[in-house]
C-alpha cells in the first residue's frame, strides 16, 4: 500500500509539472483567463499515452528485453496517435469552447506537437527507468548484504573445538588435584560461552567485552602450561566506549596456542593489544617447531585463512595482515580502524 500511495503521488507531481510548464508561459502573456487552463482539455490523453508506454510498453518489452522493436513500435503509434488527438482537440473542439486558437503552418504544428509528445512521454520514460535501476540496485546491495551477514555469520561461529576438548580435560583432571581451581575453570567457561552465545550474534560489540572474554579465553589456555609465565598477556590504550566485530581475534589467538612449542623458554607465547584512537593493533608472537610442517604459509590454516577473509568482507581494502614465520618463531599482526 505505500509503494501504491508513492506512486499516486509521483504521477500527481509529475503532471502538476506539466501542467504548470505548458501553462505558467500562458497566464505571462495573457493572464489569469480560461485560455490560461486550455491544457487541461490535452492533460487526460497525455495521461493516457504516458501510462501505457511506462505501465505497459517498457515493463513488457523493455525491461524482460523480449523485443525491443515492439516497445519502439508501440511508443512510436501512440505518441503518433496523440498527436492527432491534440490536433483535432485544437482545430476542432477548442473553438466550439469559445477558446483561442494560434494557428501556425501544419508542418511546424506538427513539429511543436511532436517535441511535445516526446519531452512529456520521454521524461515519464526516463524517470520509470531511474526508479527501475535503483530498486535493481537496492535489491542487490540488500542481497550483498545478506550473503555477507550470513558469511561472516558462519566465519565467526567457527570457534575451534579442539580448544573446548582441551579445556575440559584439564577441568576433569583439576576435579581431582584443585578443586577451587576447577571451580573458577568452569566459571570461566560459563562466561565464555555465554559470551559467544548472546554477543557473537551482534554486528559489533564493546571493545571492553571482548578483550574481557580473551583474557578469560586465555585464563583457561594457561591450564596446560606448566609454567604460568609461559603465556604473556598485555593491553595499552583506551577501549572506553570503542566497539570491534565479535570473535575477531580469537582464532588468531587460538591458532597461537595451538601451534605453540610448550618446551620453549617463557614466554613463549606473547600477545599485546594497542588500542588507539581510530585502530586497534594486534601482535602474537609464538614458539613453534622447528620441524612443525603444518604451518609452512597462511595458506594451509584455515583458522588464518578465515580471520583474513572475514576482515576483507568487514574492511575492504582497510586493513593490515601481515604474517612472518622465523625458524622457530610464528609473528601475526593486525591492524583495524575502529571509527
Amino acid at each position: 500500500m505505500k509503494i501504491f500511495k508513492y506512486r499516486i503521488l509521483n504521477h500527481i507531481l509529475f503532471w502538476i509539472l506539466i501542467f504548470s510548464f505548458y501553462t505558467i508561459p500562458l497566464i505571462l502573456s495573457f493572464g489569469f483567463s480560461f485560455e490560461a487552463f486550455i491544457n487541461l482539455i490535452y492533460i487526460p490523453f497525455d495521461i493516457l499515452a504516458v501510462c501505457f508506454v511506462i505501465e505497459f510498453l517498457i515493463p513488457r518489452f523493455l525491461f524482460k528485453k523480449r523485443n525491443l522493436f515492439i516497445f519502439l513500435f508501440g511508443t512510436v503509434m501512440v505518441i503518433s496517435l496523440n498527436i492527432v488527438i491534440s490536433q483535432y482537440i485544437k482545430y476542432n473542439i477548442q473553438p466550439s469552447l469559445g477558446f483561442w486558437v494560434a494557428r501556425r503552418p501544419l508542418v511546424s504544428d506538427l513539429f511543436y506537437s511532436l517535441l511535445s509528445n516526446f519531452m512529456i512521454v520521454g521524461m515519464a520514460s526516463a524517470l520509470k527507468i531511474l526508479r527501475y535501476t535503483y530498486n535493481i540496485q537496492l535489491t542487490q546491495t540488500e542481497l550483498k548484504k545478506r550473503s555477507i551477514q550470513s558469511e561472516l555469520g558462519i566465519l565467526r561461529s567457527q570457534v575451534n573445538p579442539h580448544f573446548l576438548f582441551n579445556v575440559l580435560n584439564n577441568i576433569d583432571a583439576l576435579i581431582f588435584e584443585d578443586k577451587e581451581k576447577a571451580s573458577n575453570a568452569i566459571f570461566l567457561l560459563s562466561k565464555i560461552m555465554r559470551f559467544m552465545l548472546q554477543e557473537s550474534s551482534e554486528e559489533k560489540v564493546m571493545l571492553s567485552k571482548e578483550l574481557d572474554y580473551i583474557k578469560d579465553y586465555l585464563e583457561l589456555a594457561k591450564l596446560s602450561f606448566k609454567d604460568p609465565k609461559f603465556l604473556k598477556f598485555s593491553s595499552a590504550g583506551n577501549i572506553n566506549s570503542k566497539q570491534i566485530p565479535p570473535l575477531l581475534f580469537i582464532p588468531i589467538i587460538e591458532n597461537t596456542i595451538k601451534h605453540c612449542n610448550k618446551k620453549a623458554n617463557p614466554p613463549g607465547i606473547q600477545i599485546k593489544f594497542n588500542v588507539e584512537d581510530d585502530f586497534i593493533e594486534l601482535n602474537t608472537s609464538n614458539f613453534v617447531k622447528r620441524n612443525d610442517f603444518k604451518l609452512p604459509d597462511k595458506s594451509l590454516c584455515s583458522g588464518l585463512k578465515n580471520v583474513e577473509k572475514r576482515l576483507k568482507l568487514l574492511y575492504g581494502e582497510n586493513y593490515i595482515f601481515d604474517i612472518n614465520r622465523d625458524m622457530d618463531k610464528f609473528d601475526v599482526y593486525i591492524k583495524i580502524s575502529l571509527s
